[in-house]
């Protein structure tokens, strides 16, 4: 009998990721300065776009046309938003210094002054430019024992930190993200990153007896999810970055919760579409896009405020970490789009301190508190991984490289040296 074939149709649901939600998540994952660069640039492209004057301050009611009157700080230049309350951003600690504590909190006493010379090695993107052989030959030590340290350095930074190269910082960030099936990313980091950068996708895939769509699929990952350099500001010589909130949770015993949200952007960033004319389509497209944007920040925003009343109202050892899953489900959103939502994102508080909204999400303020009296407790010896499992208990889950940075931070050393 010979085979048949036969087409049918039947309704199937299905998320199809059009170009439109691309365009949004990557605006909505975008802090405050770089939107505004955004919109810059939307309204240079597209004559259709025009901005309106920015609306009243959201913290003093001020108008934003002048310098704000009451919560102003001076700055240079007169843009939308550049009056509103600016702080220095928290964790202004560099992360050499961060890194110089968790890494002599992870070694021994008799390797202070190596790894403090280890660590000033580095450049400001924080590689090495020598060898471990190079660096041993300096501190008249073995390469072995310089390999080791460099190891904790590694473990202890950001991923790709302590790479002698580019192509070996790209390798280490790719094996810190963990991607199934990254051998050919790897591959083409390893040996072909040269002809990468001309564009000779043809002869790395002959080289590596591929074809030119998997080339370009690899280019699109490294291009996507690693950088050149690690996320590392140098030896901190750097001025400090100033941030402007995101959004502003003030007390409002009207509201259901007990506070409302109000976005800063929604204030500053006000522009309207000219009708007729070339781009109408483009600029409503971008319009939609801000505002989608705006309530899926406010609505995350709001139930953060809402289910943080004990911090909002009795400080940082009240807070009780949410999960972003924990917040998707709530609101019916992807985990993924909550993550863009929070990421770079800072909100004005009701004592009028500005913090990163991710300390609502994860490891600070009460699960510092409850390390602390872990590692003081008669089972101070207990090992980052104990820790960790504690913690997990406790409800403050953290993996065991985030409980060794939260520990040194605190100045308590390893187990092995405790």
């Amino acid at each position: 009998m010979s085979p048949t074939f036969e087409f049918t149709m039947a309704p199937r649901l299905g998320l199809e990721v059009s170009p439109a939600l691309i365009a949004f998540g990557e605006m909505l994952m975008l802090p405050y300065a770089a939107l505004q660069s955004l919109v810059d640039d939307e309204l240079n492209a597209n004559s259709a776009l025009e901005r309106l004057e920015p609306a009243e301050c959201p913290v003093c009611r001020g108008s934003l046309r002048t310098r704000c009157p009451v919560c102003a700080v001076p700055s240079r230049g007169a843009g939308p938003g550049q009056h509103l309350p600016a702080v220095e951003a928290p964790d202004s600690e560099s992360d050499c210094q961060a890194l110089r504590k968790a890494v002599h909190a992870e070694t021994r006493t008799a390797d202070a002054a190596a790894v403090d010379y280890l660590i000033d090695s580095l450049d400001q993107h924080g590689l090495f430019d020598r060898t471990c052989a190079e660096l041993a030959a300096e501190l008249g030590t073995t390469e072995q024992h310089v390999a080791a340290l460099v190891g904790v350095i590694r473990r202890c930074g950001p991923p790709g930190v302590g790479a002698t190269s580019i192509a070996e910082c790209l390798l280490l960030q790719l094996d810190a993200l963990g991607l199934p099936d990254d051998r050919l990313v790897q591959a083409v980091i390893a040996g072909h990153l040269p002809a990468l950068a001309r564009g000779h996708f043809a002869a790395i895939a002959d080289g590596l007896g591929t074809t030119r769509d998997e080339v370009q699929r690899a280019l699109d990952v490294i291009r996507r999810r690693l950088r050149p350099y690690p996320a590392f500001d140098g030896r901190g010589t750097t001025a400090p970055a100033y941030v402007v909130p995101d959004a502003v949770i003030g007390a409002d015993p009207a509201a259901s919760a007990g506070f409302r949200v109000e976005l800063v952007e929604a204030a500053t960033i006000r522009l309207r579409v000219r009708p007729g004319g070339p781009g109408v389509g483009a600029a409503r497209m971008f319009v939609a896009q801000l505002r989608d944007r705006w309530e899926t920040l406010r609505r995350v925003t709001e139930y953060v405020a809402g289910h943080q009343r004990a911090f909002l109202t009795g400080g940082p050892a009240r807070l009780r970490p949410l999960t972003r899953a924990e917040v998707a489900a709530a609101l019916d959103l992807h985990e993924s789009t909550v993550s863009r939502a929070v990421a770079e994102k800072y909100v004005l508080l009701p004592d009028r301190t500005i913090t990163s909204l991710a300390t609502f999400f994860g490891a600070s303020g009460g699960a510092d508190e409850a390390l602390r009296r872990l590692l003081v407790s008669d089972r101070g010896r207990l090992s980052d991984q104990q820790l960790a499992d504690l913690l997990r208990e406790a409800g403050y889950p953290m993996a065991r490289r985030t409980v060794a940075k939260h520990r040194a931070r605190l100045g308590f050393t390893s187990a092995a040296l405790r």
